[in-house]
């Protein structure tokens, strides 16, 4: 019994000292498995990285997911996995994702940043400004990060903190075109049109490739009211190489030429915007109203037309069809589209007085004077009304 135990003891010494002799090839067989894994791992990474840039995203999820099975240390399958929750819109997963990547990489600007994306479009916007800021912080390089962080106090309403953060960036971010851009952008939405103009013009400066800079620059300087400055602008935007204006280039063209008295220019771009977006009534509104200015009644009735045609109540080409009828001496005819308006729009002074002057061009003062004293009473303001209230009976109205 001695002996057997003894035996027994001898085998189980030996089996201990050829263990402790097989531990180096076994930390290495298992440390080259792990390579093997790692490496694996980053091939699939690739794989799937090359499946989200071209719009793949359950299989780039897939193979994100199989890198982290084989290394869950490795932070770009992890990021790759986080993106491809956002772009999918499961915002949970991806704030759950990226947030262990910031576990495990608190430096990585690159993980906060895309943290940060993850908890806005989850609305969980304070914690997704403070990534935002804390991005910067790792990263100045990284501007994206200012530019979303105004966004997101612009969502949660906080605009002038918005404005303040940008501007006070600016000096920081001096030859960064994005930076003017949000900044305009911001002051568009606060109406300080000159400010924002002058944000658009250091972005353009900047950036002359980008067209949305420089369609920015003429809505902003169209609305400050610097009509010469937005042709221009515009202008150069209908005349841009690769690029194809849209009507609402030619629309504000026309307005801007309206506003500096260049009627025939006007005309002309309407024309175009006519042309680039012909289902718009508006755009056939301001095609009539620039034919009436020229004197050009028969252009005016014809666009007016088409306006109603494609919006039947709109009051501006009723205005615009039944003054371009007075004004071709066809009143009687005018009468009849006003009187059908006026039945859908009673309390519209301006229809009043139009069915007034139609009135008195047939001759019948005293429905003219009806029209005009109830034009006065819809709108006392109405200075046009009160005018020809004022005209002597029987004399024409003024044009």
């Amino acid at each position: 019994m001695k002996r057997r135990l003894s035996l027994v003891a001898m085998t189980l010494v030996v089996l201990g000292i050829s263990g402790c002799f097989d531990t180096p090839q076994q930390e290495a067989k298992t440390a080259a498995y792990q390579r093997w894994y790692q490496t694996r791992a980053k091939m699939l990474y690739g794989v799937g990285a090359e499946h989200l840039r071209v719009g793949q995203l359950d299989r780039a999820r897939n193979k994100a997911q199989e890198a982290l099975a084989l290394d869950a240390q490795n932070m770009d399958a992890r990021m790759l996995l986080g993106t491809v929750y956002i772009e999918k819109g499961q915002y949970p997963q991806a704030v759950a994702e990226l947030a262990r990547a910031v576990q495990q990489e608190p430096e990585s600007a690159k993980a906060v940043y895309l943290l940060a994306v993850a908890l806005e479009k989850a609305e969980r916007f304070e914690e997704a400004l403070a990534n935002y800021r804390r991005a910067y912080a790792l990263d100045t390089k990284n501007v994206s990060a200012l530019q979303a962080a105004g966004e997101v106090l612009v969502t949660m309403g906080r605009v002038d903190d918005a404005r303040r953060f940008i501007e006070g960036y600016l000096t920081e971010a001096s030859d960064n075109p994005a930076m003017f851009e949000a900044a305009g952008r911001i002051a568009m939405m606060q109406e300080q049109y000159e400010k924002a103009a002058d944000y658009f013009l250091k972005a353009y400066d900047l950036d002359s490739k980008t067209v949305q800079y420089l369609e920015a620059l003429a809505r902003a300087q169209f609305f400050a009211a610097r009509y010469e400055q937005a042709a221009e602008s515009l202008k150069d935007l209908t005349q841009r190489n690769g690029y194809t204006a849209p009507a609402w280039v030619y629309t504000m063209l026309g307005d801007s030429y309206l506003a500096l008295g260049r009627t025939f220019g006007a005309r002309d771009a309407y024309h175009v915007a006519s042309e680039r977006k012909p289902d718009d009534p508006g755009v056939w509104v301001n095609l009539a109203k620039a034919a009436l200015e020229l004197g050009d009644m028969a252009r005016a009735i014809l666009s007016a037309r088409q306006a109603l045609e494609l919006a039947p109540h709109r009051l501006d080409a009723t205005a615009a069809l039944s003054y371009a009828m007075i004004r071709s001496g066809e009143a009687r005819q005018a009468i009849g589209v006003l009187n059908r308006a006026v039945a859908r729009h009673p309390r519209s002074g301006m229809l009043q007085c139009l069915l007034g002057r139609a009135y008195a061009e047939t001759g019948d003062a005293a429905q003219a004077k009806r029209c005009y004293a109830l034009a006065v009473r819809l709108e006392p303001d109405n200075r046009l009304a009160r005018e020809l209230l004022a005209t002597p009976a029987g004399s024409k109205s003024p044009t």
